[in-house]
């Protein structure tokens, strides 16, 4: 099956994936808990965190006006010494508290200790080297002279009115260990 494009991450489309693949893209869990099973503490470092017009694709998935602005975050989680998860939030300016001041703490932290906040939707792709999400990682992290297509999840997340939300991107590094 190809994963070229974004796909929800239905039952059947979790079973089409690698074992290897599947038990990463498809945890629903914190990702930064599951990574500290490898590691004794995952390193994040903070790259951006900007007022900037979304993508095309964001305004869709936050069902937001062209013209409205939004909060950006995008971090790298590290294992030991490699830079293995690119990550980029996304959230309506109007929102922007749900990811102000986190600094370098882990979005999870909100989001699995949050009653109000449940994710509505995951995605799952394998992005190639002119896909622009893993052209944004590429702006920070090295990515070897010959990169490979690299998995992706994207997840949707809303309070029950479903009038706030927030959207993120998460990108597999080539040391994350979905790839060992």
């Amino acid at each position: 099956m190809d994963f070229k494009a974004w796909r929800r991450a239905t039952d059947d489309v979790i079973r089409e994936l690698p074992y290897q693949v599947a038990e990463w893209v498809a945890e629903f869990g914190s990702l930064t808990q599951k990574l500290s099973h490898y590691v004794d503490e995952v390193r994040l470092d903070l790259l951006k965190e900007a007022t900037e017009q979304p993508t095309q694709a964001e305004l869709q998935l936050l069902e937001l006006n062209p013209a409205t602005q939004s909060q950006v975050r995008e971090v790298v989680l590290h294992g030991p010494d490699k830079p293995w998860i690119y990550a980029r939030t996304v959230v309506p300016v109007s929102e922007s508290e749900l990811i102000l001041d986190l600094g370098t703490t882990p979005l999870g932290s909100i989001l699995f200790t949050s009653s109000e906040l449940r994710r509505v939707s995951l995605e799952v792709m394998q992005i190639d080297p002119e896909h622009r999400l893993y052209q944004q990682a590429r702006e920070y992290i090295e990515i070897e002279s010959n990169p490979s297509d690299l998995w992706a999840r994207r997840s949707l997340w809303a309070n029950r009115a479903a009038d706030k939300k927030l959207l993120l991107l998460e990108v597999f590094l080539p040391d994350s260990p979905l790839y060992k």
